[in-house]
């Protein structure tokens, strides 16, 4: 578990803990974030129903950057990708459309990741590089 004082030093991605499909994107993200340049949280731990309790309301991936900002739903997606220099037609993809549209297209998923991907009754715990994350 990350210790609290480097909580604040680093970006903090947060996604559904109990979505299947957020789980292994998760563990794709630690994968190739070979520097280490984000923390991960999900929305059912302490620590965002604590210092971040309207998250909650958005169901989504979300990506608080280290100034307090948040990023949510496609924003956070093409963040996330442009930090980790990954999938950059998939980045250019998402810039180049409005908001709303790539939006639009990331509510269809999020509709739809439980019935396609399935859910897992609890937040299971990814054992890859455990101190990274924020529980």
């Amino acid at each position: 578990m990350t210790n609290m004082k480097n909580i604040f030093s680093k970006e903090i991605i947060i996604y559904d803990g109990i979505c299947v499909l957020c789980n292994n994107v998760v563990r794709w993200v630690i994968k190739k974030d070979k520097d280490s340049l984000f923390l991960i949280s999900n929305l059912q731990s302490k620590f965002i129903k604590k210092n971040f309790p309207d998250l909650n309301k958005f169901n989504s991936v979300a990506v608080i950057q280290i100034d307090g900002k948040i990023l949510y739903k496609s924003m956070a997606i093409e963040h996330i990708l442009k930090r980790l220099k990954k999938f950059s037609f998939i980045r250019i993809i998402l810039h180049l459309f409005p908001l709303f549209i790539s939006n639009f297209f990331y509510d269809i998923v999020e509709r739809i990741r439980y019935s396609l991907f399935g859910k897992y009754k609890s937040c299971p715990v990814i054992e890859i590089e455990e101190d990274r994350f924020i529980f």
